[in-house]
């Protein structure tokens, strides 16, 4: 098949180029407005309880919602001065028609929570109009400029404003990171490849990568949501994996041309040999991003999608438009090369990465030894991770939602966004007296509980009510965690029922949804990831030892996260201050790509061992062999993924910043201490076994030796 395709694409290369060059066009015009198109929700599934809760909350009781926080303060009045509380009504009076449904002030009900300790701020607690959060937004986007109070300076915190502050930071610092990441890579490859067209490829195949992949996400958009996180993602996807997969491509035709193949040979060569992993690889990659399908919240379904999609695409224009571009190029790219100093041409058992090999499979129990110390030490640190939902904390510390929210927490006695939320409805009326006196005694029993602060009934309807209730501890405290599940255990008064929601309850729903889905995720990967592998490799071993050594450099990349984020390490080094938690679905989302990448750079350099123990027979020459002509070009593809992700990690979102530098970790460790010392390692203590497929029996050439023996 890829022969075939190597040699199309050799002989009709301008149709194999104009075909992806126009559908990158068009899509660029589908996504002109693809930020218009964003979704601003998809956080948690839609049947978890604190889910139910917030749905409760518009749907029985119509009022007492806090999607945006409105903090009016005036330095030289209080809110007990009539003028601060005319100036606020007056303002609140200005909104657009259309974009509140209900508003809570300190003058309600004389809701002393509601005002600042000192006095003189206060606090609106504002439900905005719409069916859905990304229509909230909406909401807000019109309601946030009309809001005007002379003297007063006002601040905006809640649920919807720091996700509209998250994805305008993110969109923000991606067109940034994209402006920087293009030449860099650029100037990488260069140095790399040492050609201007060589170096150039692969860039390009990146772009358009990117770009056709945002206008099938717009047409996508009724079923899939995109949200800033997801376009930073494919971004970053795109260039980076568009680009490792051109590298092989180019690479081996490079060699090719080197070893006197003519341009349609050498273009069929590469097609047939590089193009081929390119192409396993990406469809095993798709495969595991597709994993995100299985568990129900949007926004992994969102980059689950969208990674998909990227890397699809990515592999096919590996397989058709580069093998084209290089048709049309041919020996102009190596013969139009940069100055440099001749570097004499090493044998490819005799190179650098050999000589490693050789010095490795010399001793291999010290080497496996000492790296899997080295990765357990670096994994030690995830036994402690602490989950949260993510807050506001997501964002830079000067971002005006977060200063908002760090003054709310300060200034005032309800406490920040992490209040838990209760919704109880009975079928009793509570809107009589003796509804009012049960709701109280209720709520009373409430307060009562070990670890609550202060309570607030905020709204009541004739059979439901919402109470939020204040604690001491974070939302991600053990604490608080126990708090939510004793509310939960509580008996609803006259056999009603109770909804718990806010931050603690949303990590509690996600991690119980996720201890459900992620072993059935993880074995369908597993499965899919073992026999795309076996079919590649042609081995039964090889597939298995893939599986753990990629879990073996995830897992330190775990540790390393929750060291750095969680625990307060090196944060100036990312640019980032003490999380204290890590988002609980983070090590879902980076376990999947991880995985993905990791198999990724297996694939690629146990292919190149296949290549030549099928030449050879022997295994220890295989692995040196193999090393050596691989390894350049892997340690090219991961020094750019190191690049694009180190660009990215200066993104202000702590969602990005994390992913960013979870995969920096990985790719650094994984192409470091896996590929270059475990794998030889490994392979050399399994010896003949590396190859073992029940029911082949085929006799392989072999080099004088035995091939189980190996002289250093």
């Amino acid at each position: 098949m890829f022969v075939t395709l190597g040699r199309a694409a050799a002989r009709r290369r301008w149709v194999f180029l104009v075909v992806p060059l126009v559908l990158a066009a068009l899509a660029a015009a589908v996504a002109s407005d693809i930020h218009e198109r964003l979704s601003y929700g998809g956080f948690i599934a839609r049947d978890a309880e604190s889910n139910r809760a917030a749905m409760a909350i518009r749907d029985r009781i119509g009022r007492g919602g806090a999607d945006v926080i409105a903090i009016y303060r005036n330095a030289h009045h209080t809110v007990e001065e009539p003028m601060f509380r005319r100036a606020v009504e007056h303002s609140l009076a200005t909104a657009p028609k259309g974009t509140i449904v209900s508003t809570m002030t300190y003058w309600s009900r004389d809701l002393p929570l509601l005002a600042s300790k000192d006095h003189h701020a206060t606090a609106v607690l504002i439900m905005l109009a719409g069916s859905d959060d990304t229509s909230r937004t909406a909401s807000y986007h019109q309601l946030r400029p009309a809001l005007r109070a002379e003297g007063f300076r006002i601040q905006y915190t809640g649920p919807v404003a720091v996700v509209d502050g998250v994805a305008e930071r993110a969109l923000t610092d991606l067109n940034r990171a994209r402006l920087i990441a293009l030449p860099l890579v650029f100037a990488l490859l260069l140095l790399i490849f040492r050609s201007l067209v060589a170096a150039l490829l692969p860039v390009v195949i990146g772009g358009l990568s990117i770009s056709i992949t945002l206008g099938v996400l717009v047409l996508l958009n009724d079923v899939v949501e995109i949200s800033a996180i997801t376009l930073s993602l494919v971004t970053a996807l795109g260039l980076a994996l568009g680009v490792d997969a051109a590298l092989f491509v180019v690479g081996r035709f490079r060699e090719e041309l080197a070893g006197r193949a003519g341009v349609p040979d050498a273009v069929t060569t590469a097609c047939a040999t590089a193009g081929r992993t390119v192409f396993l690889s990406g469809a095993t990659m798709s495969g595991i991003a597709l994993g995100f399908l299985l568990f129900p919240i949007g926004i992994l379904r969102s980059i689950g999608v969208a990674a998909a999609i990227v890397i699809t695409v990515s592999a096919t224009l590996s397989v058709t438009a580069l093998p084209a571009a290089l048709a049309l190029v041919g020996s102009r790219l190596t013969t139009r090369r940069l100055r440099t100093p001749r570097r004499r041409r090493a044998d490819p058992a005799e190179g650098p990465w050999a000589g490693l090999a050789r010095a490795v499979m010399a001793r291999p129990g010290h080497y496996t030894i000492g790296v899997l110390l080295t990765l357990l030490v670096m994994t030690a640190p995830f036994a402690h991770i602490t989950l949260g939902f993510p807050d506001q904390r997501t964002l830079p510390a000067d971002a005006p939602a977060r200063l908002a929210s760090d003054a709310l927490q300060h200034d005032f006695a309800l406490g920040g966004l992490d209040a838990v939320q209760v919704v109880v409805s009975v079928p009793h009326r509570l809107d009589t007296p003796t509804g009012q006196r049960t709701l109280r005694a209720w709520g009373e029993e409430l307060i009562r509980l070990p670890g609550t602060g202060a309570g607030l009934i905020a709204a009541t309807s004739q059979h439901s009510a919402v109470i939020y209730l204040t604690h001491d501890s974070s939302a991600e405290d053990p604490v608080t965690r126990t708090l939510v599940q004793r509310i939960r255990a509580l008996h609803p008064p006259d056999g009603g029922e109770v909804l718990v929601g806010g931050l603690s309850a949303m990590a509690q729903d996600t991690l119980q949804m996720l201890g459900r889905r992620l072993p059935w995720v993880l074995f369908s990967i597993a499965a899919f990831t073992y026999v795309l592998l076996l079919t590649a490799l042609r081995s039964v071993v090889l597939p298995a030892k893939a599986l753990l050594v990629n879990a073996l450099s995830i897992g330190a990349s775990f540790g390393a996260l929750v060291w750095i984020f969680q625990d307060g390490h090196l944060t100036w080094l990312v640019g980032a201050g003490r999380t204290g938690y890590i988002d609980v679905t983070q090590p879902v989302t980076m376990l999947i790509l991880l995985i993905g990448l990791s198999t990724d750079y297996e694939l690629l350099l146990l292919s190149r061992i296949r290549e030549q123990y099928d030449a050879t027979g022997h295994n220890a020459v295989a692995v040196a062999t193999g090393l050596q002509r691989s390894a350049p070009i892997i340690t090219a593809s991961a020094a750019v993924v190191l690049v694009v992700s180190a660009i990215f990690t200066t993104n202000g979102v702590i969602l990005v910043k994390e992913l960013c530098v979870g995969v920096f970790i990985a790719v650094a460790v994984d192409a470091g201490l896996v590929r270059a010392l475990l794998v030889p390692a490994a392979m050399r203590m399994l010896g003949r076994a590396n190859w073992w497929l029940p029911g082949t029996r085929k006799t392989r050439p072999q080099v004088p030796g035995n091939s189980d023996e190996f002289t250093p």
